[in-house]
């Protein structure tokens, strides 16, 4: 892939992943994905990247929205991806599309330029329809620990691409040594995700060993905190372990960070008992 693709992916990745942060913080904006919805699911039964528009207000129908009510146009030119084509072969795409009203058939296609990325987009549009009927209060961070948190929602989620646009764009807000501790971590995992993915598995191993160091040159910090970075270490090894076996792409497991198990009653009476014993 040249510079200019890898760009133009780059590009829409982000933008989609702030659609997905837009749509978490405020549910209302899913609206904008029954344009991929409808596009995608039609796309795959028409064996076509161009679409009628007809068909396009059918399948929204089905969502029960009202084609004419629905700013169609203003969500189009948001996501920056899709072209009209008219009946005269004439083409509709960015301002443009705002002032637009069909007449007769018209149809709707991914730009070519992007046209790479089709699948990635309607899998991305899936996804994130799916994570918005699921999740409920990922609201806005209002300091730097909710950014950590909605952060390892993401990742654990295996939105790594999304974890990264996250971090990234409120690292501001990390200040605290604990925040940016897991800031490392967190994105380095989200890195490794990512390589994973694209079966990098060489760049893959030298994160995982990099990160493995880390985990271990800061343990007395990160033992403080309320994540379970034993079990995490010893998930790294292994997939270390496995990424090394074979030189063929492989299913690993996805990588969670989980919460400290919190102590019940017996495990507390158990260590009550222990310490009587010692004494």
């Amino acid at each position: 892939m040249n510079n200019i693709l890898r760009e133009r992916e780059r590009y829409i990745k982000r933008k989609l992943s702030h659609l997905l942060f837009e749509i978490l913080e405020f549910p209302e904006k899913k609206d904008v994905l029954y344009i991929g919805l409808c596009y995608c699911q039609l796309s795959r039964i028409y064996g076509l990247d161009e679409i009628p528009l007809e068909g396009l207000k059918k399948c929204l129908n089905k969502y029960l929205i009202d084609f004419d009510s629905y700013p169609w146009r203003d969500y189009l030119l948001e996501l920056e991806l899709f072209y009209l084509r008219d009946e005269g072969d004439k083409f509709i795409k960015g301002s443009g599309l705002i002032t637009y009203n069909p007449s007769g058939e018209s149809f709707l296609s991914i730009d070519p330029r992007y046209g790479f990325l089709k699948q990635n987009f309607c899998q991305k549009v899936y996804r994130y329809w799916y994570i918005s009927q699921k999740w409920e209060n990922f609201s806005k961070p209002l300091n730097g620990w909710e950014v950590i948190e909605n952060a390892i929602r993401l990742f654990n989620e295996g939105l790594y691409g999304e974890t990264i646009f996250y971090l990234e764009d409120y690292l501001p807000y990390l200040n605290e040594k604990r925040e940016l501790l897991m800031f490392r971590i967190l994105k380095t995992l989200a890195i490794i995700g990512e390589l994973i993915e694209k079966n990098e598995r060489r760049k893959a191993i030298k994160e995982l060993i990099s990160l493995r160091e880390f985990i271990g040159d800061f343990k007395p910090e990160l033992r403080e905190l309320p994540y379970n970075f034993k079990k995490l270490n010893k998930d790294l090894k292994k997939l270390e372990k496995q990424l090394k076996k074979s030189k063929r792409s492989i299913y690993t497991e996805p990588i969670r960070l989980e919460r400290k198990r919190k102590n019940s009653l017996l495990d507390s009476l158990k260590k009550i008992f222990i310490w009587l014993l010692s004494d």
